[in-house]
């Protein structure tokens, strides 16, 4: 049950941060986020590289259809959706939460 759980504040954090407006409220979860990397000794450098050029390419693409501020805001947005996703995904075990499925039914 703590998994379920778990999966599903991490499926609402992640949808809910699309919602939040542009302002510097996504400035401090990006923070918050990079601090518990740390805490949590998550590598995140590496994984994130992997997505950096999707992520410049949705800047740029935001950018010619939006303002820059905008394109900032939402490229901000996709590193934290991003890294709490490498967090999560780090922190929970496949196998354990398919064994708790099994028990459940």
């Amino acid at each position: 049950m703590k998994d379920i759980t778990k999966f599903l504040i991490f499926i609402l954090y992640c949808t809910c941060i699309f919602f939040f407006p542009n302002n510097e409220f996504i400035i401090y979860l990006f923070f918050i986020n990079i601090f518990v990397t740390f805490l949590l000794k998550v590598n995140i450098i590496k994984n994130m590289l992997k997505i950096f050029p999707f992520i410049v390419f949705n800047f740029l693409i935001n950018c010619l259809l939006d303002d820059y501020r905008n394109a900032i805001y939402i490229g901000i947005k996709l590193i934290i959706v991003c890294n709490i996703t490498f967090i999560y995904s780090k922190t929970t075990s496949i196998t354990r939460n398919f064994k708790n499925y099994r028990n459940f039914m």
